[in-house]
């Protein structure tokens, strides 16, 4: 995104600031949606499976359209990043709660560390799928959500534990 605000010309204060937008949406949904959710393992798995498919639709609108419009881009962003922001504190609560509390410390370490890589390695490999087209980046991103919602629909099982 920072990559298309440049070539728009968008100044660096301004471009934090447009930047921001999303981010923000993404943490308001995040911190509502753990307030929403509860300790409701069934609520957990549909915010999830709903919010990376909103996610994905949104990214593929992004990359089918990208967007000459700045409202219409930061609006789709914002959308997708508010999907991610609905899902992580289900995930969250689903990863650490779904171990052994003599685990659960390696496994929630594990986890954020991979959260952070992702972080750290997502804004080259961006760059690398721009070099080829500006659509690429959210057709990756998109299937990768997708394939997250049917991870989710698949895997994400509530009651399986307690019943067996």
């Amino acid at each position: 995104m920072s990559e298309l605000l440049e070539i728009r010309g968008i100044k660096p204060i301004t471009k934090g600031l447009v930047l921001a937008v999303p981010l923000a949406c993404l943490c308001l949904i995040s911190y509502l949606g753990g307030k929403w959710i509860g300790e409701n393992k069934l609520r957990m798995k549909w915010t999830s499976l709903t919010a990376m498919a909103v996610t994905a639709v949104s990214l593929l609108l992004l990359g089918m359209i990208v967007p000459d419009s700045m409202m219409l881009l930061v609006l789709l962003l914002s959308v997708a990043l508010a999907g991610i922001g609905a899902a992580l504190p289900s995930l969250d609560a689903l990863i650490t709660e779904g171990i052994e509390k003599k685990q659960r410390g390696t496994v929630t370490s594990l986890y954020s560390s991979m959260r952070f890589i992702g972080v750290a390695i997502g804004p080259p490999i961006g760059a690398l799928l721009m070099k080829n087209s500006m659509s690429l980046p959210f057709y990756v991103s998109a299937a990768t959500a997708l394939t997250a919602a049917v991870i989710t629909a698949c895997a994400i099982r509530p009651g399986a534990r307690e019943a067996g």
